[in-house]
């Protein structure tokens, strides 16, 4: 649980938080902003050179922008994460923007191509994410506050979480002795310190979870939406990595037959 942010007076401010409504109106802005794209891209009014040095500079930006999902991530599991809620907040706004600096690149391109292909990805990952955060966690909600009748377990069940409880306790003293067992969750600082003690507790947590039913009330939508999204991003990432490694050092095989007219630092894979 990350503490309260303070003010500089002493009093306790609210983190930053992207309402529903606010995320909605930024699917409506991708959206406009992915009709001008393929606008301008089937008018050719970009001139069909999405490495002309101002758009290979757009696209950088949005490169850089577009890594930020990855620091909260990284941030999200591990002990530097002071404010979720913030870092939350910059991974919607930095791919938002990121997505407009890409699209000024695609626009001069190919939709139809493979770096397009990533571009449809990152098209999917945004929609997914909001479409994902807005409904889905509503039908979360609804289901883990209106049902008392989700939380009821036999008593073999009760006796089965107390011996988990019991062992997350004890495994807790080792890990983060002064942390609560109700609030604790190893993060990459445990991971990298204890691996052994960490991965017993991940799956004691796993454990904990299937008991109470957690993920079964939930329903598969929930259960299944945040992997997916997590497995596209990295499909992107990966994906975004190869593309720079290409245009950047195998621009003679990324060019072909025509002239390579980017920022390159070498021609490998073109004919000599």
């Amino acid at each position: 649980m990350s503490p309260p942010i303070q003010h500089h007076k002493g009093r306790l401010a609210t983190p930053p938080r992207i309402g529903h409504r606010r995320l909605l109106l930024g699917l409506a802005g991708i959206s406009i902003v992915l009709v001008i794209t393929l606008i301008l891209q089937f008018s050719g009014a970009l001139g069909g050179r999405p490495g002309a040095p101002w758009l290979q500079l757009s696209a950088m930006a949005g490169g850089l922008l577009l890594m930020t999902p990855l620091l909260f991530s990284l941030a999200k599991r591990s002990s530097f994460s002071v404010s979720p809620p913030r870092w939350f907040a910059a991974h919607v706004l930095a791919s938002m923007a990121g997505f407009v600096f890409i699209s000024l690149h695609v626009a001069a391109g190919r939709l139809f191509s493979t770096p397009g292909i990533l571009y449809l990805l990152l098209l999917f990952l945004i929609f997914q994410g909001i479409v994902a955060r807005v409904f889905l966690s509503q039908q979360f909600s609804r289901q883990f506050g209106s049902r008392e009748s989700s939380f009821t377990v036999t008593h073999a069940t009760r006796r089965e979480l107390a011996e988990v409880i019991a062992s997350k306790t004890l495994l807790l003293t080792r890990l983060e002795p002064q942390a609560s067992e109700a609030l604790f969750s190893p993060n990459l600082r445990h991971a990298m310190n204890y691996p052994l003690l960490t991965l017993r507790y991940a799956r004691l947590m796993s454990r904990e979870s299937h008991l109470v039913g957690a993920r079964r009330r939930a329903g598969r939508p929930l259960s299944m939406w945040r992997r997916l999204h997590i497995f596209a991003a990295l499909l992107f990432l990966t994906g975004i990595i190869i593309h720079v490694v290409a245009v950047t050092f195998l621009a003679g095989y990324v060019a072909g037959d025509d002239t390579i007219y980017w920022w390159h630092l070498a021609t490998w894979g073109g004919e000599t």
